[in-house]
């Protein structure tokens, strides 16, 4: 996978999750696929290898979780997705900077549409 940043102007299909809550829905849906699975496997690899939970030093803002859901979609004619949108189920700095840091970043295509990942942070 390649890391990168996407300008904007990426829709988001019909559908895609609006809140913390809708975007909880559909991860609770598909958490429990093998096409889920396998993605979140490879996609925990690649946050891994470019560290992208640590280079902000988003841990250190504020104490305690911070839960996150990741949507995924794909602009049109790309090769890449985009983490186009990032719900926090909490509001204070910390979740805001891993917002900052998880929007934009392009990643492989997933299996569908839209794509949610769940992240906790500690």
């Amino acid at each position: 996978m390649t890391l990168g940043f996407a300008a904007s102007g990426v829709t988001l299909a019909d559908g895609a999750p609006q809140s913390y809550d809708d975007a909880k829905a559909v991860w609770v849906r598909n958490r429990g696929t093998p096409e889920y699975q396998n993605y979140a496997a490879e996609f925990s690899q690649f946050n891994n290898h470019y560290h992208l939970d640590e280079k902000n030093g988003c841990y250190a803002l504020a104490p305690g979780p911070v839960n996150l859901m990741l949507v995924i979609s794909r602009p049109e004619n790309s090769e890449f997705a985009v983490i186009e949108q990032v719900f926090a189920d909490v509001g204070n700095a910390k979740a805001r900077c891993f917002e900052r840091s998880y929007r934009g970043v392009r990643t492989k295509i997933p299996p569908f549409l839209p794509f949610v990942l769940q992240m906790s942070m500690g």
